[in-house]
């Protein structure tokens, strides 16, 4: 590419990274003589701006034109921002060795505004490992207002925003923020890439959760194509596991078995995060359990992993909360009907749920009291009639709420 090429594409990149920066459409940068359809010829380097129409466009966006025009190439910052930004993923992920070497080869500009930035990264990156939601969107904020080294480190931030959004019921605003993330982090490079599987990834996710499977079907065709660059690592763990999200919420529990199947073999090469890999296989155990002719042995073992990991970590009481559920599904389907309504209701009682969770445990604690009494379950029925009050039918597998349907049908 010609250093004039390079010059527009720069361009056209930091007036995007603006405009995204500060929630605006090219509609709202278009004024006269500046159309949208020339402000999204800019952004993708198509033509060349004169001195007035920068000087409108950053009027328009508050900021100095020298930092739309800057002639320096900020490909260099932006790789070392990201260097950053996966050392302390893999440090996440307990890969010690890969953070090592990351973290070797950063920290060489004196910058004191890419000093800013890594500090302020961090304390997000401490503050989505404490699951602080809270602490973690107001850091988000402070982090997208002050000077980035490029929009695929914006697009990082972004992608935990729609984490801790989706974990506070925000899912509209969770799947919004995924996808800014894949817009920010389209882009040249190995590491942009890396980056823009982790927003395909996680708007793949945030979609499956707000019963958006359309358009969750459309990215998992996109991730599908990538599987074969990923190889073994947890991208490649992440990719099949989210595409059995979406084909358990479609119904395909058989494809959806053999997903998560997929991602869970993928663990005995996967050495990192052991928060990661017992969710992974809680997912495994979930989703057997839904499968067709379901094989209890493998679900228990997937269980008793779980709970082996978990014994070494520590504040992880909803993964055992969701063990104990689990187990209460395995129980009931041995006959241990006694055992069932034990484990469900130690499970209900942590309060650490999720809303699918509790609308399942609740289910089986009517079908257990059936069991027993086929004219009782009336304490078992009225607790589940006011969960329903609170749960977003959208979020919820749709199959699950057919047999929530049939308890219904049955009583009457």
């Amino acid at each position: 590419m010609d250093e004039g090429r390079k010059s527009l594409t720069r361009f056209g990149a930091r007036l995007r990274s603006a405009r995204l920066q500060r929630g605006l459409s090219q509609k709202d940068l278009a004024c006269p003589g500046v159309s949208m359809s020339y402000v999204s010829r800019l952004e993708s380097g198509e033509r060349v701006p004169s001195p007035a129409v920068v000087a409108r466009l950053a009027e328009a966006l508050d900021v100095d034109p020298s930092e739309l025009t800057a002639d320096e190439d900020r490909t260099a910052v932006q790789d070392e921002a990201l260097a950053w930004c996966e050392a302390l993923l893999a440090y996440h992920d307990g890969d010690f060795v890969t953070t090592v070497d990351l973290l070797a080869a950063v920290g060489k500009r004196p910058d004191e505004e890419m000093f800013g930035w890594c500090v302020r990264w961090t304390r997000l990156a401490v503050l989505a490992r404490q699951r602080d939601h809270e602490g973690l969107l107001l850091a988000a904020v402070e982090l997208r207002k002050s000077w980035s080294p490029g929009p695929a480190v914006d697009a990082l931030v972004e992608i935990l925003r729609a984490s801790s959004l989706r974990r506070l019921a925000r899912t509209a605003e969770s799947v919004k923020a995924a996808a800014e993330a894949v817009e920010l982090s389209r882009g040249d490079g190995d590491r942009v890439r890396r980056v823009h599987t982790r927003a395909l990834i996680s708007l793949c996710a945030e979609l499956a959760a707000a019963g958006r499977l359309a358009d969750a079907e459309q990215i998992v065709d996109q991730l599908s194509a990538r599987l074969p660059e990923l190889g073994r690592e947890r991208l490649a763990i992440s990719t099949w596991w989210v595409r059995a999200k979406v084909a358990d919420r479609l119904g395909d529990r058989t494809e959806a078995a053999h997903c998560i199947r997929e991602a869970v073999t993928m663990l005995d090469d996967f050495d990192g995060d052991p928060e990661y890999r017992c969710r992974v296989r809680l997912a495994g155990a979930s989703i057997g359990l839904r499968t067709p002719g379901a094989h209890l042995g493998e679900i228990a073992a997937l269980l008793d992993a779980v709970e082996a990991a978990v014994a070494a970590l520590h504040r992880q009481d909803d993964l055992l909360a969701h063990v104990r559920a689990l187990r209460a599904d395995v129980a009931l389907r041995e006959g241990e009907v006694g055992r069932a309504r034990e484990l469900a209701e130690g499970a209900v009682a942590t309060g650490l749920l999720d809303a699918e969770q509790q609308l399942r445990c609740h289910l089986l604690l009517v079908r257990a009291a059936d069991e027993v009494d086929p004219d009782g379950g009336t304490d078992a029925r009225a607790a589940l009639a006011a969960l329903l009050e609170h749960i977003n039918p959208e979020a919820v597998d749709p199959l699950l709420w057919r047999d929530v349907a049939r308890i219904a049908l049955r009583k009457h």
